[in-house]
């Protein structure tokens, strides 16, 4: 059941109906058994979504998903592997176009900096900061829950391998075919995740 996108006294944190659709195209075709698993969090692949779900729901299809469509895989390696595929459906969008087209423009090292802003085109609960590490020419990148969301009972950490999967293809078709995105640190109680970035 989609949720409505105020609440007082504040918004709540949802994932965007196009960014789902997205990731159910990525892990197309659907078995009926997936698609019955989907029902079940409100999600209706053979119907129009609705514009925001719940933000609990998009890790939890990230799992579903990752397991049922990648069962030969690790979990980690299936969630990394429907991080790339997400990453490469999006980009086919309308939406996810213009951030390409954007990103290779100013560069990987500019996009890095101004990940926040791209992260809002699939929710907007997750925030991101980024510091240099020194010498080796590296970034740290920090995820975590914005501000207002910080206490809120049903936020969740996205699954740390499905973001370094589309991390990953982001930076490597911005203009940084070499990068290299790892993961050092994963807080899931605080829905925080940390990676080091090689561009």
């Amino acid at each position: 059941m989609a949720l409505a996108l105020t609440r007082a006294p504040g918004r709540e944190p949802v994932v965007f109906g196009y960014a789902l659709e997205t990731l159910l195209a990525a892990a197309a075709p659907l078995t009926e058994l997936t698609q019955k698993a989907l029902e079940r969090q409100g999600i209706f692949a053979l119907r129009p979504l609705h514009t925001a779900y719940p933000c609990a729901v998009w890790p939890q299809s990230i799992q579903l998903l990752s397991a049922t469509t990648l069962p030969h895989l690790s979990r980690e390696e299936a969630e990394y592997e429907l991080g790339l595929r997400f990453a490469r459906a999006f980009i086919q969008a309308r939406l996810g176009t213009a951030l390409q087209d954007f990103a290779q423009v100013v560069g990987p090292e500019k996009m890095l900096l101004r990940l926040s802003r791209s992260l809002r085109s699939i929710n907007n609960f997750l925030d991101a900061s980024v510091t240099p590490t020194g010498d080796d020419g590296g970034w740290e990148l920090s995820l975590y829950p914005v501000r207002e969301f910080l206490d809120h009972p049903r936020r969740r950490a996205d699954p740390p391998h499905f973001m370094r999967g589309l991390l990953t293809f982001a930076f490597q078709h911005s203009g940084a075919p070499t990068a290299r995105v790892t993961l050092t640190r994963h807080d899931d109680a605080r829905a925080v995740t940390t990676f080091h970035v090689g561009l």
